[in-house]
């Protein structure tokens, strides 16, 4: 397995795709550090080449400019700080292969699908087109079944995207023969043919994305950073060759969830009221307290091997579970709806009103609710999970967790995997069912690799989440280009301050 920090002498592509802080100033740190050890670096910018792109879905004109600009300052500022500035080489996609030129191969230019499921099947050549414009459209839209007739240009807009650069990367990579390609994130429509023309042509690859602290990020070999099987392996591995310190630090990790500390990433528990349980518990004595935590379905949309082991989906997972206890009073059973789905009006929110909601035998505590999400844990016999990092933190609580879909702990021997429906019946229903005894050392072991995944920066200095500087300068695009967009988009009434 490749170090970053290991590798010298090579040819390396590296596509840029989404301009703002962290992502571009983590390239930057990427290419400056392989540039250091002697690498020959390819940087391949989009000039408005993306129709649609994960930073600017609606492709706005003055969007792509700052997006360039940004990203042209960025060179700027890589050149100056790089002595063997000359191994560094800007590649323009026009260059290989214009997309009106592609245009006039004979692509379609209007898709018409019936149902998500047959965006998601669609295959140019024999490159996931279908899937990788999905996943962006879920992303966009905040909704995992989005209304295709409503979304037709977007979809149009991304099978062109995904088909274009399937066959521009090709070229690419055929005129430069890269030893490494590196890559953001990997499941969107405008990296996603990169990955897999890296993966048909057995080119290695990198993906990139946040680390697992502010001043980290990710940089993994030949996966992609969802994957639960590298995930799995790399935090054993951190684990076992971990000092003796690491107890402490994996307690560090759930102890400022319970806090609402922001470091890795936003926390969606801070506007909750510490210690507040629904009005209802007042009533559960006598009674196992069964709380369901659910996941936002657009999180994991578009991705390879995520979701629930047997049910359909979560929704239709939480639905049986409910019909099953209607005729179990004992049980007093809560839906902790993810706050992620605040105030989102989508498909999944919409089930959960239209076929939850109504069902006796649950209590659906809403995504806007300030109910205490630790405290529900603490107070509650049995957790239910479809994946959620809140698993993790029930079993490190000490609590009896069910879980019911792919997750980066589920190899972990804190949690129980059912194998059915009626086997997740039995365990709630069977007063005698005998939970297996946990290993308080396993949730430490999720969350040590949450503190300690990825490489720290050398570079660049983070401010905030959103915010940081390089070599001490803040990387912005040209004042007069942001000035113009400010303007057009007060015009059209879309400017936020």
């Amino acid at each position: 397995m490749m170090h970053l920090d290991t590798i010298s002498n090579k040819t390396i592509l590296v596509q840029t795709t989404y301009h703002p802080t962290p992502h571009l100033e983590t390239e930057m740190e990427i290419m400056e550090r392989l540039l250091q050890q002697g690498n020959t670096i390819y940087w391949i910018i989009c000039k408005s080449d993306f129709q649609v792109c994960f930073n600017n879905p609606k492709h706005k004109e003055m969007d792509c400019k700052v997006c360039y600009s940004r990203v042209t300052k960025g060179v700027e500022v890589l050149r100056k700080n790089v002595l063997n500035n000359t191994n560094l080489h800007i590649l323009k996609y026009n260059e290989f292969l214009k997309l009106k030129d592609f245009k006039q191969t004979g692509f379609p230019e209007n898709f018409t699908f019936s149902e998500f499921k047959d965006l998601k099947a669609y295959h140019y050549k024999s490159y996931d087109c279908g899937m990788a414009t999905a996943s962006s459209l879920v992303s966009f839209t905040r909704n995992h079944e989005p209304n295709l007739s409503e979304h037709q240009d977007f979809i149009n807009r991304g099978l062109l995207t995904g088909a274009y650069l399937y066959e521009t990367f090709q070229l690419i990579v055929d005129k430069i023969n890269p030893d490494l390609v590196i890559l953001f994130n990997g499941r969107f429509v405008e990296n996603r043919p990169l990955l897999r023309v890296c993966q048909q042509k057995n080119i290695d690859y990198a993906t990139h994305e946040r680390g697992g602290k502010l001043d980290n990020f990710l940089f993994r070999i030949n996966s992609i950073p969802h994957s639960i099987e590298t995930i799995s392996a790399e935090m054993e591995s951190l684990w076992k060759n971990a000092d003796s310190d690491k107890t402490e630090i994996g307690k560090t990790f759930y102890n400022n969830r319970i806090k609402r500390v922001e470091d890795a990433w936003y926390s969606f528990t801070k506007e909750q009221q510490e210690g507040r349980l629904p009005e209802s518990f007042k009533n559960n004595e006598g009674k196992k307290v069964v709380t369901i935590f659910n996941s936002s379905l657009d999180e994991y949309e578009g991705l390879e091997g995520f979701g629930p082991y047997f049910y359909a989906n979560d929704n239709e997972g939480i639905k049986q579970i409910c019909e099953s206890l209607e005729s179990h009073s004992n049980i007093k059973l809560y839906l902790r709806v993810h706050p992620n789905l605040r105030e989102l009006d989508n498909s999944q929110n919409k089930f959960l009103r239209e076929n939850i909601a109504n069902l006796k035998a649950v209590e659906v505590i809403a995504a806007e609710d300030s109910v205490d999400t630790y405290a529900l844990i603490n107070q509650s016999d049995i957790i239910i999970v479809f994946g959620s990092t809140v698993g993790a933190e029930a079993a490190y609580a000490g609590k009896k967790v069910i879980l019911l879909g792919r997750a980066a702990y589920e190899n972990l021997k804190c949690v129980i995997i059912p194998k059915s429906h009626e086997e997740v019946m039995s365990i709630l229903t069977n007063d005698n069912y005998v939970f297996p005894e946990l290993n308080p050392e396993e949730p430490l072991k999720y969350g040590y690799w949450n503190e300690k995944f990825g490489l720290d920066y050398k570079f660049y200095k983070p401010i905030n989440l959103a915010k940081g500087t390089y070599h001490g300068k803040l990387i912005k695009a040209s004042p007069i280009v942001r000035e113009m967009r400010r303007i057009i988009q007060k015009l059209n009434g879309t400017y936020k301050k």
